[in-house]
């Protein structure tokens, strides 16, 4: 069984000597123009290395026949005071039954799992109702990518141990390429990844390996200090999708797919820049129901700023970004993106009249994305 060290003086030291050097590093980032900053050259080296490999590997068409549903960032935990998944629980098994009656393929984009706070056993033993629901997909309607949540997933024995039960011969992915071609014969690559790749912990730090970031990741659990993951803090989610967005946008027919930030991103805008967006355009136009709808939009506008804070937001001019948000918003929504046919949709699953429903939030033809890149 997976066993958690204690928390002694060679970990505060190392932590410590990492924390810093953390802390450091992040105050480069905004000394230079961010094209060319340590961090953004270390992401685009690093998503660029993912995108030759998964290519590699073998592109996988999205033929008119096959669709899938991307979900990200569950951190399923053990049901204690920490454990973000638990109000998201209703939607996603809602979700995961209709999308096995649909005939969608399952793809898990990383952190489905909190493998850095909780004992992976336990998390199984808390979920196993839902591992066993996501099992329904497995083997042909399965896909798994690894996130910066994810070392445990990284030893063979322990996939063997705790996955292979339900997951026979399961095989994670660090990134995975589909191929589109529309019935014009119009042709691009759709890659999808967790997000983390050179990040400080996936990649500057990768030299320590398992012997130092263990310690490091052992003091920001014991510590709550050092944090450096998108999740916990409102502006580097923003600074991450734009430092993502950077990487995407010099590809060559390509939209990116990404979760780790755990903001829902559509068309590399997030949902409240596309709302505030409307709101301009309909203020120019003044419809005879100029008032109503402003209203309206004005709503949802204050629901989403509070839910995904902008902070530190950059303009974004290609629709080339996409980032499936996540399944642990507090209020018990979770939300994906659907690759169906020719369509793209960003989705989300919430209570409504105490059903459990999907709506909606955003939804193109894959052609037409592609006509701009």
């Amino acid at each position: 069984a997976q066993k958690k060290s204690r928390l002694n003086i060679p970990t505060l030291v190392v932590g410590a000597v990492i924390g810093g050097c953390v802390v450091w590093f992040r105050t480069l980032r905004v000394s230079k123009h961010p094209e060319k900053t340590a961090v953004q050259k270390s992401i685009n080296r690093a998503l660029s290395r993912t995108l030759r490999q998964a290519r590699r590997e073998g592109k996988v068409p999205l033929d008119a026949g096959r669709r899938c549903v991307i979900f990200s960032d569950h951190h399923k935990g053990v049901r204690n005071q920490a454990d973000d998944f638990q109000p998201c629980e209703r939607a996603y098994l809602a979700a995961l039954d209709y999308y096995l009656a649909n005939d969608y393929t399952l793809v898990i984009l990383g952190d489905a799992e909190e493998a850095w706070e909780e004992e992976v056993a336990h998390v199984m033993d808390a979920y196993s109702n839902v591992f066993k629901s996501e099992a329904r997909f497995h083997p042909d309607r399965y896909i798994r990518l690894h996130g910066n949540h994810d070392d445990v997933w990284q030893s063979d024995e322990l996939v063997q141990q705790h996955l292979h039960p339900l997951f026979l011969n399961i095989r994670f992915k660090d990134g995975l390429v589909f191929e589109f071609v529309d019935k014009d014969g119009a042709a691009g690559d759709i890659f999808l990844v967790h997000g983390h790749q050179g990040t400080i912990d996936s990649d500057w730090l990768a030299f320590a390996g398992r012997t130092f970031l263990p310690l490091y990741r052992e003091l920001q659990n014991a510590t709550g200090l050092g944090r450096t993951s998108p999740a916990q803090d409102a502006c580097l989610r923003a600074e991450h999708d734009s430092q993502m967005y950077r990487w995407a946008a010099k590809q060559k027919k390509l939209i990116f797919i990404a979760g780790h930030t755990h903001r829902p991103v559509w068309s590399s805008r997030t949902h409240l820049e596309k709302l505030t967006g409307q709101l301009y355009s309909l203020r120019r136009d003044r419809p005879d129901d100029y008032q109503e709808q402003a209203t309206e939009l004005k709503r949802k506008i204050k629901e989403r700023e509070e839910k995904y804070p902008p902070c530190t937001d950059t303009v974004k001019t290609k629709p080339c970004y996409f980032n499936t948000g996540c399944c642990r918003f507090a209020d018990g929504d979770i939300t994906g993106i659907e690759l169906d046919a020719e369509q793209i949709r960003l989705v989300k699953w919430g209570e409504k009249d105490g059903k459990i429903e999907p709506v909606t939030l955003e939804e193109t033809e894959l052609s037409e994305v592609f006509f701009y890149l």
